[in-house]
């Protein structure tokens, strides 16, 4: 079994999260099992979400409706 990251590494475990075999420089052990890098901090390597489009689209409309009505 060689690591995912390193093919020419024996691999000494799997990512308990996504199942990677990983070599000893890739592996992260935490209380809850051996994870990779991108496992072990999904925080970091998730990208921010923006506002899905639709929602944009309706506060602006919901905010053309509200002007209309209060200027008259």
């Amino acid at each position: 079994m060689r690591c995912r990251n390193h093919p020419d590494r024996p691999a000494l475990g799997y990512c308990s999260r996504c199942g990677k075999a990983l070599c000893s420089e890739c592996l992260v052990r935490l209380s809850t099992g051996n994870y990779c890098e991108v496992c072990a901090n999904p925080t970091a390597a998730a990208p921010r979400r923006s506002l899905p489009w639709w929602l944009i689209v309706l506060t602006v409309l919901v905010l053309l409706v509200a002007v209309r009505l209060f200027v008259r």
